[in-house]
């Protein structure tokens, strides 16, 4: 299920408007360094992203490391602090995408 909310970060004091976690059919993976990709639940195919990773490549194909950074993928980690990069947020959500 996506989100679209508030988040409140704890290290800096920014508030900022994100969307976060998983859309119908695929889930929402971030890395270290914030990229996002959105990836097919069920064949673990990149849907999309922060770059042109459509088609291109499966979880299994980088090991689960981001195909940008090399850093880990990993589902359910909140968006960075725009400001400071902190992870560590107070959320308020606003609303239920899709």
């Amino acid at each position: 299920m996506a989100y679209l909310g508030n988040l409140s970060c704890r290290d800096c004091g920014l508030t900022f408007t994100a969307r976060w976690g998983s859309s119908r059919g695929a889930d929402e993976y971030r890395c270290e360094n914030d990229h996002c990709f959105d990836v097919d639940a069920v064949t673990g195919a990149f849907l999309g992203g922060s770059a042109a990773t459509s088609g291109r490549y499966t979880l299994a194909e980088v090991f689960g490391r981001c195909p940008i950074c090399s850093t880990e993928l990993a589902s359910g980690r909140l968006p960075c602090c725009p400001v400071c990069s902190g992870r560590d947020h107070d959320v308020s959500v606003g609303g239920v995408v899709g």
